[in-house]
């Protein structure tokens, strides 16, 4: 198995990059997309799609080039790919992505209407000279209904059916908002993605990864906690004949992906953590995702969005957020290179059975408060308003305030970003806020007394009165600010412990240390 960073926080111009997007065109190009922010946050903002490609499976790529272009305060986000290879000589490639102004997906209003700012649309952009050139429009309403607020198209990649009935059909995910509720829908083209139609629903689903399996049916994985949605449809998508958690694919609530390799086995990778995005694997089923024995871990800490496919030499290709949405990760590995779930994905334990887990969940740029007061005075633009407190804490935005949310905060410009979070460089600064999520959980055959958390962050210590067996304590978002001495010392140095009493052993303990550089802004190994 072999990396390279295909981007990094604080380079080329941008402060954050995320979500990523990947597909193998029939020429074996290897074309990837994905978010390049102005800001850490989600959409809304001016948020480009940026696209690198390769020509020899990964061993170099084109230079980073904007895909989709920001203007004042419209974005795009959230990308994905569909291959169609009998399309012309070259076959085509479509592309969707989230078009926002002043909302994304939980603050869009119902319609379609093109010329209204607080409604989110889907834009779909297609190619058929290899990703030389592309036509992109807004197609909205052909997928959103007149009951659907929200909607967007699960970031990474769609599929398509090979055999069957319903040979030829694109197949790709949705994600769809009806007041309060989210679910998944599986939605699909007969004409070479230029219509597309909803299908099946998937209830409790959320962004889902699909796979096209050699007897016609449509696999997908939907991301949920503690465990992925599992589920299947027979029909070309019109209707679901399966759909359960599945025992062997735990998840934090984080997107993974699916891919049908040429053998007829079928890959997916997922956060294997009911909790945390951490512990990023790649799974291998040879019975249509029924059990997935063979597994490889892509990285073992902190590690989130990832999406596979199969490159024209026969390996996997991975592309996945790595250290707190830190890097940009092309990773690639034989099938040789598996080896069974069991031995690679051991409980992790100490030697009293606990398991105490802490993960790098990201950098928020410090502020610049009196430019920020001052354009927050000034700026009429908003996001507008809802009440996020009506959604779990795993349905929520993964990056805002502590709502989960921007709502009703003003919007701004690259320029105004500019103004409250100083250059694009490199790195950590001055400000900058470190946050973590952790877990401390009790595998023994007794209960624990006085558990006590403790950590360098700004929030109190975490305790508990008991832990019995197989309970949990969770701690999801603690902080910590960059100092001046942090960038004397050239890095930050966190420690987080616990302690508790065992009734055999006394008391015990345990701690783990973050070391971040604060000139690279990676972790200190």
């Amino acid at each position: 198995m072999d990396f390279q960073v295909l981007a990094t926080r604080g380079h080329g111009g941008y402060r954050q990059y995320r979500i990523p997007a990947m597909a193998v065109t029939p020429s074996g190009r290897v074309i990837s997309i994905y978010d390049a922010r102005v800001d850490l946050d989600d959409l809304p903002g001016p948020v480009d799609l940026v696209i690198r490609t390769s020509d020899d499976n990964g061993d170099t790529w084109s230079p980073q080039k904007i895909f989709l272009e920001s203007q004042e305060v419209s974005g795009y986000g959230d990308a994905s790919i569909i291959i169609d290879p009998s399309v012309g000589d070259k076959g085509r490639v479509i592309v969707f992505c989230q078009a926002s102004h002043l909302a994304s997906f939980f603050e869009s209003s119902l319609g379609s209407e093109i010329d209204d700012p607080t409604i989110v649309h889907i834009s779909r952009s297609f190619s058929d000279d290899d990703g030389e050139t592309w036509t992109h429009e807004i197609i909205t309403e052909q997928v959103k209904d007149a009951k659907t607020h929200g909607i967007f198209a699960s970031s990474g990649m769609g599929a398509r059916i090979n055999q069957g009935e319903h040979a030829g059909r694109l197949i790709h995910s949705f994600v769809l908002r009806r007041g309060s509720e989210l679910l998944g829908a599986l939605a699909y083209s007969d004409d070479h993605g230029i219509t597309w139609k909803l299908g099946a629903e998937i209830p409790g689903g959320n962004e889902s990864g699909v796979a096209c399996l050699a007897d016609g049916s449509i696999l997908f994985h939907s991301r949920s906690t503690p465990y992925r949605l599992s589920g299947t449809s027979r029909d070309g998508g019109l209707t679901l004949s399966s759909l359960q958690p599945h025992q062997q694919l735990p998840d934090p609530s984080d997107n993974g992906s699916l891919c049908v390799l040429s053998n007829g086995a079928v890959i997916a990778t997922h956060n294997h953590d009911h909790d945390l995005r951490r512990r990023t694997v790649a799974k291998l089923s040879n019975d249509g995702g029924v059990s997935w024995p063979k597994a490889i871990v892509l990285e073992r800490e902190s590690s989130a969005y990832s999406t596979a496919c199969q490159l024209a030499d026969g390996r996997v290709a991975v592309l996945f957020e790595r250290f707190g949405y830190t890097e940009m990760v092309f990773c690639r590995f034989n099938l040789d290179e598996m080896n069974p779930t069991e031995s690679v994905l051991p409980l992790e334990i100490d030697d009293n059975h606990i398991e105490f887990q802490v993960a790098f969940r990201y950098v928020r740029p410090g502020r610049n408060l009196e430019k920020l007061n001052q354009l927050e005075g000034s700026v009429q633009r908003h996001i507008p308003k809802v009440d996020m407190s009506v959604f779990r804490s795993s349905e929520r935005k993964e990056i805002g305030p502590n709502s989960g949310s921007a709502s009703g905060d003003p919007i701004f410009t690259k320029a105004e970003f500019d103004e409250i979070l100083g250059p694009v460089a490199p790195g950590l600064h001055l400000g900058d806020e470190l946050r973590f999520s952790g877990r401390l959980q009790n595998h023994g055959p007794v209960s624990l007394s006085n558990i006590l958390i403790t950590h360098d962050c700004e929030e109190s210590s975490v305790s508990a009165s008991e832990l019995a067996r197989n309970e949990k304590v969770k701690f999801m978002d603690l902080r910590y600010r960059v100092t001046e001495k942090d960038l004397e010392n050239g890095y930050v140095s966190l420690i987080f412990a616990w302690s508790g009493q065992h009734p055999q052993a006394g008391t015990i303990s345990g701690e783990l240390r973050h070391q971040i550089s604060t000139k690279t802004g990676l972790a200190v190994h």
